[in-house]
C-alpha cells in the first residue's frame, strides 16, 4: 500500500483536466446506474456493489503518486512515439465512445444481461483509459508532460478503470461456454475421487447419479460464479497491497487456480452430503455456506501469498528508498 505524503488538489488543473474529470464521473454514474439491475438481481454479480468502493478507495491510495508525477518537470519528449499514442488513444476514446453511447441506450431500454452491461462497462473502461491518458498531458504548471511520465500516471488507474470489465455480466454464449468447461471439469475429478473412496457413483454428462438420487454438478458447484468473484478479490488485493507487475499477475493467476481448487472441493462435499442424506439437503443453507466457503478460503491464501510476496530479503540497511539493494 502506498503512502500518503502529498496532496492531489483539482484546483490546480486546467479547465481540460478538470473537463475529463467531470465526464469519466458521470459515465461512471451511468455505469453504477445502469449495472446496478444486475447487480441485484443476480447473486453470482451482487460483489459489483463492491466495485465502486474499492475503486475509489484504490484511487485515494494512488493520489500521492498522481501528485507527484503531475508535479514533475517538462522534459525532452520521444515526439514520434507521442504521435503514436496521441493516435492510438483518440481512436480508442471515439470507439468506445460509440459503444458505451450505443450499450446504455440498449439497456437502458431492454436491461438484458449479457451483450448491453459488458458493452457499456467495455465502452466506459477504455473511455476513462484514454481520457486519463490525455489528463496527464500537462503538469500543473501547464508544461508538457513526456509521454513516458503520461503512460507512468496512466498504469496508476488500470485496476480502477478495469476491475468494471469483472463486474459486468460477460456474453451469455462466453459465460455457458466457461461454465460448461469448468462443471466438466469438476463433474470428473469428483466422480473420479468418490469412485477412488469406494462410493457407488456414475457421471452423465454433468449430472452425478448415485442410489440415493442424482446431483447435477451446477447445484454442487458455481463454476464461473466462483472464479467472477475470487477474480475480482484477487484483483483488488493485488492492486492495494503489491507494487511490482509480476506479483501482481502472479496474485491473479493465484486467485483463478484458488478458486477451481476451492470448487472441488467444494463440490466434492456438497456431493458427498447428497450420497448421505440425499439430493435436496444440499439446497438453502449447507449450498450457500459452501459457497462462503470457496471465496473465504481463496482470499485466505491470497493474503499468504500477498505475505510472501512482500517479503523482502534485503536487509533494512542495505536498502534505497525502492526496497531494492543499493
Amino acid at each position: 500500500m502506498q503512502n500518503n505524503t502529498g496532496k492531489f488538489s483539482i484546483m490546480k488543473l486546467p479547465f481540460t483536466s478538470k473537463l475529463i474529470v467531470v465526464s469519466i464521473i458521470l459515465m461512471n454514474i451511468a455505469v453504477c446506474v445502469l449495472l446496478s439491475h444486475t447487480w441485484e438481481t443476480r447473486l453470482d454479480y451482487s460483489f459489483g456493489y463492491l466495485t465502486p468502493i474499492f475503486a475509489l478507495y484504490i484511487i485515494y491510495d494512488r493520489f500521492p503518486q498522481a501528485h507527484i508525477i503531475l508535479s514533475s518537470k517538462s522534459i525532452p519528449d520521444n515526439k514520434t512515439l507521442t504521435l503514436f499514442c496521441n493516435g492510438l488513444f483518440s481512436s480508442i476514446l471515439i470507439f468506445s465512445l460509440i459503444l458505451f453511447t450505443f450499450f446504455t441506450l440498449v439497456y437502458h431500454n431492454t436491461i438484458t444481461w449479457g451483450v448491453p452491461g459488458f458493452g457499456t462497462a467495455f465502452g466506459f473502461v477504455f473511455a476513462s483509459i484514454s481520457l486519463i491518458y490525455f489528463f496527464s498531458e500537462n503538469n500543473f504548471k501547464g508544461e508538457k508532460l513526456d509521454i513516458y511520465t503520461r503512460l507512468k500516471f496512466l498504469s496508476l488507474f488500470i485496476f480502477p478503470c478495469f476491475i468494471w470489465l469483472v463486474s459486468a455480466p460477460i456474453f451469455s454464449s462466453t459465460e455457458k461456454a466457461i461454465s460448461l468447461f469448468l462443471l466438466s471439469k469438476v463433474a470428473a475429478v469428483v466422480v473420479s475421487v468418490m469412485d477412488w473412496l469406494g462410493f457407488v457413483v456414475n457421471l452423465q454428462g454433468n449430472t452425478i447419479s448415485f442410489p440415493g438420487g442424482t446431483v447435477g454438478v451446477a447445484d454442487a458447484c458455481s463454476g464461473i460464479r466462483s472464479l467472477t468473484a475470487c477474480l475480482f478479490a484477487g484483483s483488488f488485493l493485488a492492486a492495494a497491497l503489491l507494487n511490482k507487475l509480476w506479483k501482481k499477475i502472479m496474485l491473479v493467476m493465484l486467485s483463478m487456480f484458488f478458486a477451481f481448487l476451492f470448487n472441488l472441493v467444494r463440490a466434492l462435499f456438497l456431493t458427498l452430503w447428497a450420497y448421505e442424506n440425499g439430493a435436496e439437503s444440499i439446497s438453502g443453507f449447507v449450498h450457500d455456506a459452501a459457497g462462503y466457503f470457496v471465496l473465504g478460503m481463496t482470499v485466505v491464501g491470497l493474503l499468504i501469498f500477498t505475505t510472501l510476496f512482500n517479503i523482502n530479503p534485503i536487509p533494512p540497511e542495505y536498502r534505497n528508498k525502492q526496497g531494492n539493494e543499493k
